[in-house]
């Protein structure tokens, strides 16, 4: 049985690790958070295409439904990460990425899972805090635009090195 390869174990515990945080920080504070998977799954998926991304986000998404306080209904993150996983591979570029694309792809991204997280409470007649919703969005585009490259560079490294 191969080993898995260094990126994919790079990915897996940046996503172990952004759910832990996200878990801790939202335990510890009432402020509005950034998603701290989201910029993980928008990373992997610009490296490695919309289907694997998709799978990419569906891992993270499994990770934030079973991390306390988990989903509201079990399997709804793991989806929207899913379809934001698949928005962002879909932005994958050959080559060096542009910043300003980084950022449109890490945008989309929040605004696919952010729009599911409004329709789940639609649906289920949770509460909406608009100025919450909008705050966490703002914070999560802002963080992605600075991760994201970050951890791009860190996989083509990785990959480098490996190959």
């Amino acid at each position: 049985m191969p080993l898995p390869s260094l990126t994919l174990t790079f990915r897996g515990l940046v996503l172990l690790l952004a759910a832990v945080t996200s878990v801790v920080l939202s335990a510890r504070t009432q402020l509005a958070l950034p998603d701290l998977v989201l910029p993980a799954v928008v990373a992997g998926a610009l490296w490695v295409g919309p289907s694997r991304g998709a799978i990419l986000g569906l891992a993270g998404g499994w990770l934030v439904d079973l991390m306390p306080p988990g989903s509201a209904v079990l399997g709804t993150a793991a989806l929207l990460y899913a379809a934001a996983g698949l928005v962002a591979g879909a932005g994958r570029r050959e080559g060096q990425t542009p910043f300003g694309w980084i950022a449109t792809v890490g945008a989309a991204a929040a605004v696919v899972v952010t729009t599911g997280r409004l329709v789940v409470a639609a649906l289920t007649g949770a509460p909406v805090r608009w100025p919450v919703v909008g705050t966490e969005l703002l914070l999560t585009v802002v963080l992605c635009a600075v991760l994201v490259p970050v951890l791009v560079r860190c996989e083509q490294r990785l990959a480098r090195s490996a190959g």
